[in-house]
């Protein structure tokens, strides 16, 4: 059967009141930034003029400004301009249901409903029933998307030209610089960006697929490139691990790193958390991890640089993500 391709889309991402919700979803928490400060001074006339550029062809997506966190491991995040966020979330605003059509159910990361606390919950069923495990990561993923692949499974499921056009020009604004890249083979997404995070997903969704409709695990669960495939024994696990190996480098160009093989009763390691057959406990680095980041936020008050209200909200976050 055919695969039925979106069209009209371009039309809806221009529309004012489209634009104008993603000005205030740009908005979140960003509030105190000097991007939305300079917006919101004539924000109304400044939306208008934006939808006008989209229609005749001529917005112009800026560069990123880039920096370095450790949460745990080093990440470069890439921080779109203010201006730059509203077209991206008007982009999301509608293409999100149009992606989400593609997911299979056992994808978590960056979906209405799902997130680590339901990956992690499914994981546990799967690990009550399956006793083997493989546990795969993609090397370096977000730098490690090919843009042609990209742009190849976007043309599968959109036919708007206008709509591709403005994908493909956001996907164009960034480059890994990594191996593969250059002429006719530029990689990478950057960390960071609204619109990243679903061109990640939407990549890794045929290898879902794939798992799913031809290698048949006992289990199997996505968190972005972090997957887990259950097993009945060892071997097939392997089998699993190494028919994976060869579509990713086949299929979608990206390597894998070493898998991790284990029995389920022994624990998954998976998201932070060790999952075994009979419960959820935190990872040893995951309560140092939080344990550093509370001393932080305490600093961060006794300092005055951050309210005790903003530090309440921000502690509750910290602890309900690591809850199951």
């Amino acid at each position: 059967m055919a695969m039925r391709r979106e069209g009209g889309l371009f039309g809806r991402i221009a529309d004012i009141d489209n634009l104008h919700r993603a000005y205030y979803k740009a908005s979140r928490r960003k509030r105190l930034s000097a991007g939305y400060l300079l917006f919101r001074r004539d924000a109304g006339r400044k939306l208008v003029a934006l939808r006008q550029e989209l229609l005749d062809g001529t917005c112009r997506l800026d560069s990123y400004r880039q920096f370095t966190i450790s949460d745990p491991k080093i990440r470069v995040i890439s921080a779109a301009p203010f201006r730059d966020r509203i077209v991206h979330h008007a982009i999301m605003n509608v293409l999100e249901p149009v992606f989400e059509r593609q997911f299979v159910f056992h994808t978590y990361a960056c979906r209405t409903g799902k997130g680590p606390h339901a990956a992690a919950r499914y994981a546990f069923r799967c690990a009550r029933r399956s006793p083997w495990f493989v546990k795969l990561d993609v090397r370096k993923f977000f730098d490690s998307v090919d843009h042609l692949e990209l742009k190849r499974q976007l043309c599968r499921i959109i036919k708007d030209g206008r709509c591709l056009g403005l994908l493909f020009a956001v996907i164009d604004g960034y480059s890994s610089g990594g191996v593969g890249s250059g002429l006719n083979g530029e990689r990478g997404l950057p960390i960071g960006n609204l619109t990243s995070q679903f061109f990640a997903n939407l990549y890794l969704s045929p290898l879902d697929h794939y798992i799913l409709e031809q290698l048949h695990p006992c289990g199997y669960v996505r968190y972005m490139d972090d997957m887990l495939l259950f097993a009945d024994s060892r071997a097939q696990a392997r089998l699993m691990y190494e028919a994976v190996v060869s579509f990713c480098e086949g299929q979608l160009r990206l390597a894998l790193k070493p898998p991790v093989v284990g029995r389920c009763s022994d624990g998954v390691p998976f998201l932070g958390w060790r999952i075994t057959d009979h419960r959820i406990l935190l990872l040893a680095r995951t309560r140092r991890r939080m344990r550093g980041k509370f001393r932080e936020l305490e600093r961060d008050v006794e300092a005055g640089r951050v309210s005790e209200d903003e530090a309440a909200r921000r502690a509750v976050a910290m602890f309900s993500c690591r809850r199951v």
